[in-house]
């Protein structure tokens, strides 16, 4: 193995083996500074309800990697982006064809 592929972390908002975990999970690589990654909470379908959902669609969590000395950071951020109506259809069509929002199966 690399040093880079050793210094790879894989971060998520949920527990790995959820299905929101599998789809909310990412690999950033601690050995480049300024590295970084966008999670987005809106995808913890199983954990929230539509409203939740919806609020959470402008919504991202950036992880940054910075440079302490010799040790690297991963510093997170709740970070807001403007909503368009481009991610509200995006939104509303995962919604309706994921079939995590139907409460009755």
């Amino acid at each position: 193995l690399s040093f880079d592929e050793l210094m790879r972390l894989r971060v998520g908002l949920a527990p790995l083996g959820t299905r929101d975990g599998i789809e909310t999970t990412k690999v950033i690589a601690l050995s480049r500074v300024e590295a970084n990654t966008r999670l987005k909470p809106a995808k913890l379908r199983s954990f929230f309800d539509d409203d939740t959902i919806s609020d959470l669609i402008c919504l991202n969590v950036q992880g940054v990697v910075s440079a302490d000395g010799p040790t690297r950071v991963l510093k997170f951020t709740l970070i807001e982006r403007e909503l368009t109506a481009t991610s509200v259809i995006k939104n509303s069509v995962r919604m309706h064809t994921s079939g995590a929002f139907d409460k009755s199966q």
